[in-house]
Parts: structure tokens; sequence; C-alpha cells
């Protein structure tokens, strides 16, 4: 493990790991199919070890294999630590940081924070992962990561920062239209748009479902984005986060002062990367802005 082609191997075995795929590791190095194959060929054979099966899963670690991770991880994070410390040596915090969160809180309460965080530190590039589920700090699949639950078992650090508040919208031409409903009974009478896909297990199709039953389902959608659209097309009503609903001028809350208890907020980092000055940044910065927007993220801003 002492030259450059060396590392290289062992950089493509680690994003093999984490992918568990030869394309997903060379989409990710942005290296062919092919290429990452031979590299793990040639390390096996300079290795005298196989160190992947292939299983209906994707590609899995043998005895040897898991052996070299465990020496191999270390060197990794180790190797990033110094390229942080590297760049940022004048003072000025530089890099690349990775940040996991979901798609509403990227697209209605981060990005309108970038010009600010960019003036403050503009040596830092961010990179914006939405699939907060199957992210894994510990694979480095981000640095950073705001999820709805804590650390559990996984090797990282972090603290709770707020929750993020539900509630029902529909549009104002759909509220025009057909009214809004205030009693249970009511809602027979109304469309909903609904969750589809992998979607209608999460909390907020549970709610909306225990909520509006007998209602129409319209449409289901399997995507957020969708999900905003169509309640703004005045398709039905829906359940969507606070941060979102009360973004659109053209929806309306149902029941202002009804929310669901919300999910909570965790930030959370790699306790060996948290402190290098560029993820520091980025936490300081995530932890700064959420406290100001407590309330709006809570969806307790809204005037009833």
């Amino acid at each position: 493990m002492n030259n450059d082609s060396n590392w290289d191997a062992y950089r493509i075995f680690l994003a093999v790991v984490d992918t568990q795929s030869l394309s997903g590791a060379g989409r990710r190095l942005k290296l062919s199919h092919a290429t990452v194959g031979r590299h793990i060929a040639t390390l096996e054979k300079r290795l005298g070890a196989k160190l992947f099966v292939r299983e209906p899963t994707g590609y899995a670690l043998t005895g040897a294999g898991e052996r070299l991770r465990a020496e191999v991880e270390p060197m990794a994070l180790a190797a990033e630590r110094a390229l942080h410390a590297a760049l940022s040596a004048d003072g000025e915090a530089q890099g690349l940081v990775r940040v996991a969160m979901p798609h509403s809180l990227a697209s209605y309460w981060f990005m309108p924070y970038l010009a600010e965080f960019e003036q403050r530190h503009p040596g830092i590039e961010i990179e914006i992962v939405n699939e907060v589920t199957q992210v894994s700090v510990k694979r480095r699949d981000a640095d950073i990561v705001i999820r709805p639950y804590g650390p559990g078992r996984e090797n990282v650090v972090g603290r709770k920062i707020g929750r993020i508040g539900v509630g029902f919208y529909a549009a104002r031409s759909y509220a025009e239209k057909f009214g809004l409903p205030s009693r249970r009974e009511e809602w027979r009478d109304h469309r909903i748009v609904g969750f589809g896909g992998l979607a209608a297990e999460v909390e907020l199709a549970d709610w909306l479902a225990h909520v509006t039953q007998g209602a129409r389902v319209a449409l289901r959608c399997f995507s957020d984005a969708d999900l905003v659209q169509a309640v703004r097309a005045g398709v039905g009503i829906s359940t969507l986060v606070c941060i979102t609903g009360e973004h659109y001028s053209d929806l309306v809350r149902i029941a202002p002062q009804k929310l669901a208890n919300g999910t909570e907020m965790w930030l959370l980092a790699h306790p060996d990367l948290r402190d290098t000055a560029p993820v520091r940044a980025v936490i300081d910065f995530l932890g700064e802005k959420a406290k100001t927007d407590r309330d709006r993220l809570a969806g307790r801003s809204v005037s009833i």
C-alpha cells in the first residue's frame, strides 16, 4: 500500500464495497465498468485472494475482502482529512462537502441560503444528495446528513436541530371550487392526491389515509415534486411538509392550527470528518439556519 497505483486500486475497491457493483463504482469514480473490473481482478491477483463473490443483491465481500476493508477504510478517511487540511491551510475552508437531506428541505429551505453560504465560504463546493433513507455516512455516500432519526448504532455523531411540520394543503383554485373540509365526515366529498410506490409506506401517507377516510383518491404520486405540482394544479388535497406548502402563494393550508407531530431533524456527520474545516463550516451553517427558522420549519409561523 505504498504507491499511487496501489492506492487507486484500493480506492476502486472501496467504491465497489459501497455500491456493491462494478457499474455503480464506475459511475461514482467516472470510470468504465470494464476498467473497474480490471482493477479489482489485478488487486485480487496481487493479494492472492478473492475479495468479492457475486450474489443476487450484488457484489459481497469475502472474508479476505472484509479484512482488507478494515485496513483500507481508515486510510481513506485519513487521506480525506489530510486533503481537507491541505486545502484549508491558508485559513479558508476549502473542498467538496456532500450533504444529504430530503428534497423538500433542499429545495425550499437550504437552496435560498446557498448564495449566503458561498459568500462566507467561497472555497467550499457543496453536493446535495436526496436519497436520504439509502445514504450512509459510514459508506461515504455523504459527509453530512439531515434525516428524521438519530445516530442509532451507526458510527455517526450529531444533534437534533428542530422539527419538520406537516399539514394538509389544497390549491386556492380547488378551495374556491369545492370548498375545504372542516369536519371528518366532509372528507368524503373531496379528492385526495395520494402516495404511490415506496412513498406510500411513509408516515405522511399513513396520516393522510387516517384523516381522509372516505375521500376519493384522484391521483397517486411517487415523488415529492410530482405531489406538489398535482396539488398546485387543483387535482386534490394532500399532506405537504409545511416548508414546501408555505412556499407557494397559490396553496392554502387546511385547518392551519392542526399539524402532524412532524418529524425530527437530525444533523449528523462522521466523527472522523466533522471537525475538518469544510465539513465543520457546513455543519455550523446548517445549525445556525435551523435555529433561525425553527418556527417556519415546524409550520408554526403561518398566521391563524
